[in-house]
């Protein structure tokens, strides 16, 4: 029994020793030469060489900036989604706002209370805007009326003015004949001066003094216009034939006494009619030119003689003319 305890002890330790020494074996490298002269690990293909480091760097910041746009693109697409989800959201609350109103009947009432409302309000102002218009109007006219009266008193004070700056008798008419030329508008005209019981012809424009006729106190128109002592308008001539009739007589009368006439046969083409204006300065000639010839003989006649001479004044104004 123990002889064979022992070969199991021995067989037992001859396998552990044969097992570790068969855990610690390395296989080694066979140095036996391949043909040729090389060895069999040169005969394998060769790897190309890696890219160098800027080029890497190039590709990669082109991807990283590629990357970044897609992330802000990815990120404006998200805002905008967002915006237009909130429109919709809005869009929506108003689209339900303005159902309900629809729907309610007392909507229509409201908006049919305020159409009535508004044309109230439109009407009101348009019955204020007819009224501030005729306002308007109104002071347009009496501000041309005014306009017109002051332009009719600048005239007439021309007119007077002109007809008492002076003490001389042929500027005196020169200044009657300026009146009626240039505020009146007369074309063709002539003043007659009574000597005795006939009216003779002293100064004419637009005609020939020598070819007038002496004027008799109540024969034709101006005849009876001096008779009368009254001023005579006459309507334009119908008829070219006509021309030669008077249209305006304006007798010169100081105290009921007749000192002369103006005889007005025809005005300018662009002068329609006679107007209020003329009107004035016909009577301011009546008055106050019989004024200033009076005061004009007193001035140039001899001391003490007070009384009008017409035949005298007639005389004089002959000899200056021939002058």
């Amino acid at each position: 029994m123990k002889a064979i305890s022992r070969r199991a002890t021995v067989s037992s330790r001859s396998r552990a020793s044969g097992a570790g020494t068969k855990g610690r074996f390395v296989k080694r490298r066979s140095k036996t030469p391949v043909r040729g002269g090389r060895r069999a690990r040169d005969r394998q293909p060769r790897l190309a060489a890696p890219p160098d480091g800027g080029a890497n760097a190039s590709r990669k910041e082109d991807l990283l900036q590629v990357f970044r746009r897609g992330v802000e693109f990815t990120e404006e697409l998200l805002q905008e989604n967002e915006r237009l989800r909130f429109r919709l959201v809005q869009l929506e609350d108003e689209n339900r706002a303005l159902a309900r109103q629809a729907v309610s009947p007392g909507s229509y009432v409201e908006l049919l209370d305020r159409v009535r409302s508004i044309e109230q309000e439109r009407n009101q102002l348009l019955d204020r805007f007819h009224s501030v218009e005729e306002e308007n109007r109104d002071f347009a006219q009496r501000y041309q009326e005014i306009e017109e009266e002051n332009n009719r008193l600048a005239n007439l004070y021309v007119a007077s003015f002109a007809l008492h700056s002076t003490l001389d008798l042929h500027r005196v008419i020169d200044h009657c004949f300026e009146i009626l030329v240039n505020l009146v508008g007369t074309r063709d005209m002539a003043l007659f001066l009574r000597v005795g019981s006939r009216l003779l012809p002293v100064r004419a424009e637009g005609r020939d003094v020598r070819r007038l006729a002496p004027i008799q106190p109540g024969r034709g128109v101006a005849g009876r216009a001096a008779q009368r002592r009254l001023l005579y308008l006459g309507a334009p001539p119908a008829r070219t034939s006509a021309a030669q009739a008077p249209r305006v007589c304006i007798p010169l009368v100081l105290e009921d006494e007749l000192l002369g006439i103006f005889v007005i046969y025809s005005f300018l083409v662009q002068k329609p009619g006679v107007t209020e204006l003329d009107q004035e300065l016909f009577r301011l000639l009546a008055s106050h030119a019989a004024v200033a010839l009076r005061a004009a003989w007193l001035g140039d006649s001899m001391p003490g003689r007070r009384k009008w001479d017409g035949r005298a004044v007639w005389r004089r104004l002959k000899q200056q003319s021939r002058n």
